[in-house]
């Protein structure tokens, strides 16, 4: 009663009090019935389907990946050819198969050497034959014996004479299939080596009889230098019979036979290098602004669909393509191939990683608002929502994250009932609108 007495005597001023009061305690029973705390939001939405659904800020890997696809090329294509040095001829022999692995320096093929080997002796006697010239020349041999230079050209005279009458003999053997081939081939050699002797012999003969200038020296000295050039370009075109391969790797394709009439620009065979292998991946222009030289990438061949390959963007093309009025542009990815699996040619698809963070906070997407370049989220407090400024980093499109503004555990509200609904009034922080405490008076 006295409670009761002290309001009458207080007049005017009491019943404003009594007034506030009883808004107050209206207020609260208001939000005692919309959403106190998360965890009671939390209550409210299992019991309640139009309650606020809430979500947790968990910590975990945010990634995202681009998309792309395209053929694997090897590292090196090397096209097999002849020496340069090499005239046409016939090939008589190929050394290896596709597939194999060969090594630098290894015979892959050889041609018919059919006078080959008699070029490169003409061309040495005529070399050794110019020296001794040279030689004689310069010792100026004024008192040498005459005589005994006569003897020398007449014995090597009557060596090539018995020389040309053995390979004339054995030639007409031969036509008639009664000598074989070796022994023709022998008395050609034998005949070429007797006109060898018998240049030399005679030149120096007339060394012997002419008396020798500085002009003769230089001269001499010239013709020296050319049939030395001649005999080192016969020996070039003698060892190319034999074709070797300029590089390892792998003999990919061969693309003559046997009997083939060959030269220089003919192509023979490819030898690639098989690791790494490149993809050539085409890019969607929409996703260019994402891919970056050096980002990691999974390639799954399509002949190997159970296969993942770790990789690496290591170039991408300046200029675009136009596919099926998209376009694209071609990003070389490097995939390790050591066990061989990777074929040239082959398709395969690739995911390129252009988002990698771990172990960072992150919310659902949908559970931020961003207006005017500012992020925010609803949170619980004191039984109201209230909205919440956070600083967000990456987002793969699904999951955002969370920079600043909310730790690990914190609740947010992930969606909301329709406005008008009780106790679901968005609240900005730093407290309630001015006048909402005095809205039971109107």
């Amino acid at each position: 009663m006295k409670g009761r007495r002290k309001v009458v005597k207080t007049g005017l001023k009491a019943a404003l009090i009594s007034a506030a009061v009883l808004a107050v305690g209206i207020s609260a029973l208001i939000v005692t019935r919309g959403v106190i705390s998360a965890s009671a939001a939390s209550r409210a939405a299992a019991s309640d389907p139009a309650a606020a659904s809430m979500v947790k800020v968990t910590r975990g890997d945010l990634s995202a990946f681009v998309a792309a696809s395209g053929q694997l090329q090897p590292n090196t294509i090397t096209t097999i050819r002849p020496d340069s040095n090499m005239p046409t001829r016939k090939l008589v022999k190929i050394s290896v198969t596709e597939g194999q692995r060969v090594k630098a320096g290894q015979a892959l093929a050889e041609v018919d050497p059919s006078g080959l080997d008699l070029d490169l002796q003409s061309a040495r006697a005529t070399f050794e034959a110019e020296k001794v010239k040279l030689a004689n020349v310069q010792a100026k041999p004024v008192g040498l014996d005459l005589a005994a230079a006569e003897a020398t050209l007449s014995a090597a005279k009557n060596t090539l004479d018995t020389a040309q009458e053995n390979y004339d003999s054995t030639k007409s053997l031969y036509d008639k299939n009664l000598a074989a081939r070796k022994d023709l081939s022998d008395a050609d050699r034998a005949l070429q080596a007797a006109k060898a002797s018998y240049t030399s012999s005679r030149l120096s003969y007339e060394n012997v009889k002419a008396q020798n200038t500085d002009a003769d020296v230089q001269a001499q000295r010239a013709a020296v230098a050319s049939a030395q050039s001649a005999l080192e370009k016969s020996q070039l075109i003698y060892d190319s019979i034999t074709i070797r391969s300029p590089v390892a790797g792998v003999v990919a394709e061969i693309v003559v036979n046997v009997g083939d009439l060959i030269s220089p620009s003919t192509a023979l065979m490819t030898v690639i290098d098989p690791d790494p292998m490149w993809l050539q991946a085409q890019v969607n222009e929409t996703d260019m602004a994402q891919v970056k030289v050096g980002q990691a990438a999974h390639i799954i061949p399509s002949g190997y669909p159970d296969l993942t390959i770790s990789g690496k963007v290591t170039q991408i093309d300046l200029h675009a393509q136009v596919v099926s009025n998209v376009s694209v542009f071609t990003t070389t990815i490097e995939v390790p191939n050591r066990d061989g699996k990777l074929l040239w040619g082959m398709n395969a698809d690739a995911e390129i990683s252009v988002l990698s963070l771990k172990d960072v906070l992150m919310l659902p997407a949908s559970a931020i608002r961003t207006s005017n370049g500012s992020s925010s989220v609803t949170i619980v407090d004191g039984g109201q929502q209230v909205a919440w400024d956070v600083q967000t980093g990456a987002t793969d499109g699904t999951r955002t994250q969370i920079v600043a503004g909310l730790d690990e555990g914190t609740e947010v509200v992930l969606t909301r009932r329709s406005t008008g609904a009780a106790g679901t009034a968005t609240t900005p922080r730093g407290g309630p609108p001015v006048g909402a405490m005095f809205g039971i008076f109107r």
